[in-house]
């Protein structure tokens, strides 16, 4: 077995060798897109700044698909996860301070959150949820929109990227998922009440859950339109149908209480993960005591919720110390502001460059999209955008020590590590890529 270690290993050697144990040569698809641009093998991290295994260094706007909202390397939060640490990992009965306390820090933030199950993807809090609401319910669909990802499971892994001849119908995203899972989810597009209101019409008595990105950041950025987030509750109210709003991108990213409150629009049930701890694996599904307290496992809470690393404590310490720090130094005040002038920069410059192209984003994200223009409202307004020359784009900045995913559909993420001089250093870059390409 050859050394990882060994300084003379780079990056292609480490790639090569990855191929040939791990399908793709990394941990998921969309991680393995990084070798759109080249191949790359990380090293370390610290604060905004990516280390390859031969001391390239790129700032890092990727961020791990968003958890990284205060940096990488954060001195409190890691300090926080090596105490529990040396606590033990894991106890696996009864309960601990620390789940007790980061429970309160939601309950006391999220406005829909009552009761808390923790747990350890995005995916696993969107899979309970939608198991909640079913148990409540008794029914058996579920209403997304396009352009919503809501995690790897046949729940809900439909429509999220559809061909623009498969719009308006089923689109399942993978090979090998369950029919009945797939014809027991509904679609429908976002942003757009009619459609939603026909749905309803349809299909309301056989409803379990609807649930959204409340801003689809799987697709770069929708912004919802008030009329549509009101109009959602007031159906759902009316039918008895639990309202899902998976807050796994924005919530503790956007605002430690979630865009539920930035919108005042309040579901029943809210799945919360990335940004909550920071880049360690925490994440948990709060919400109304009594969907919640069908998972109390009694003889009469039927619904199961589980998995063995469940509330693990350096998970639950790091979610800990970053809510503070999210709350106590207004991260997303900064991050808000920050945003803005990398949004209003690139506009500028694709203005400049007479690129054709738009700038899209909230708060602390972005994403640039060549060959459409005006706001996006649904997935549609998505579709046709130039894949290529984001990916030339993507590659261009990467030569300049820019790193994001060369996806043209994700985003660019800021974190509280990112500063002025990363501003005119991102801005310079894409000056010169946007000159030449």
């Amino acid at each position: 077995m050859e050394d990882s270690d060994d300084p003379s290993m780079d990056e292609h050697e480490l790639v090569d060798r990855a191929r040939e144990l791990i399908p793709g040569g990394a941990q998921t698809g969309l991680r393995a897109q990084a070798y759109e641009t080249g191949d790359v093998a990380f090293d370390s991290a610290s604060e905004a700044t990516l280390t390859t295994v031969s001391d390239e260094r790129y700032t890092d706007y990727h961020l791990g698909f968003g958890p990284i909202v205060l940096g990488h390397a954060h001195d409190d939060v890691d300090e926080a996860a090596r105490a529990a640490i040396d606590d033990g990992v894991l106890y696996g009965a009864g309960t601990t301070p620390l789940e007790i306390e980061v429970a309160e820090r939601l309950v006391d933030l999220v406005p829909s959150v009552e009761m808390v199950n923790f747990c350890n993807s995005g995916s696993e809090a969107t899979y309970h949820a939608i198991r909640l609401a079913r148990a409540a319910t008794g029914n058996e669909k579920v209403l997304k929109f396009e352009g919503c990802y809501h995690g790897w499971h046949d729940y809900v892994d439909v429509s999220v990227y559809p061909p623009a001849d498969r719009v308006g119908e089923r689109y399942p995203e993978s090979d090998g998922m369950l029919s009945a899972a797939v014809e027991n989810t509904l679609v429908a597009p976002f942003n757009d009440p009619d459609a939603l209101e026909d749905v309803f019409r349809e299909h309301g008595d056989e409803l379990a859950a609807v649930i959204l990105e409340p801003i689809p950041h799987s697709v770069g950025c929708l912004l919802p339109e008030p009329d549509f987030l009101e109009r959602l509750r007031e159906v759902t109210e009316s039918h008895d149908v639990p309202l899902v709003f998976d807050e796994v991108i924005s919530g503790f990213r956007h605002s430690p209480r979630g865009v539920q409150d930035e919108f005042g629009v309040i579901p029943d049930l809210t799945c919360v993960a990335k940004a909550l701890g920071n880049g360690y694996p925490v994440a948990a599904v709060g919400g109304r005591a009594d969907l919640l307290a069908q998972a109390g496992g009694d003889n009469e809470s039927g619904v199961v919720i589980s998995g063995t690393y469940s509330g693990s404590l350096p998970g639950l310490a790091a979610a800990r110390e970053t809510i503070d720090t999210i709350v106590d130094e207004d991260v997303q005040g900064y991050l808000t502001d920050l945003g803005d002038r990398y949004r209003d920069g690139l506009t500028d410059l694709l203005e400049d460059h007479a690129i054709d192209g738009r700038v899209v984003g909230h708060r602390s994200i972005f994403s640039v999209q060549f060959g459409v223009d005006g706001e996006p409202r649904t997935y549609e307004d998505v579709l046709g955008l130039d894949e290529e020359r984001f990916r030339a784009f993507a590659a261009g900045m990467r030569e300049r020590g820019q790193f994001f995913t060369p996806n043209p559909y994700k985003r660019h993420h800021l974190s509280f590590s990112h500063d002025e001089s990363h501003l005119e250093s991102y801005l310079d870059a894409a000056d010169a890529v946007l000159a030449e390409r």
